[in-house]
């Protein structure tokens, strides 16, 4: 997730950049606004928007890992293994199940 907000912030500051050289170019300030809330609508928050849902889809996709779903060690939120510091894949145990132990 934080490289979701990584470049969030690059496409941002991009477009700051980006809108800061082209306001010499707009006669009109309303239009200049106007211009810069799409292009970070566009740039900015689409993308991130569509990496989010990526980023929830893979997390889903691990949380039916069977071994791991049932394990006290999962953060599923992360899809991560606490004790191996590793993420949780559907078909790939960080610990091969050596420390598994039941939620409780």
């Amino acid at each position: 997730m934080g490289a979701i907000i990584y470049w969030g912030l690059v496409r941002f500051a991009i477009v700051l950049v980006a809108a800061w050289l082209l306001y010499s170019y707009v006669p009109n300030y309303g239009d200049w606004w106007s211009l810069f809330f799409v292009a970070v609508a566009v740039v900015v928050i689409y993308p991130a928007q569509l990496a989010w849902r990526k980023h929830v889809r893979v997390i889903r996709r691990a949380n039916q890992n069977a071994l791991c779903a049932t394990c006290r060690h999962l953060a599923s939120r992360e899809a991560l293994c606490k004790i191996t510091d590793e993420h949780v894949r559907r078909d790939y145990t960080p610990c091969d199940g050596d420390a598994w132990e039941p939620m409780g």
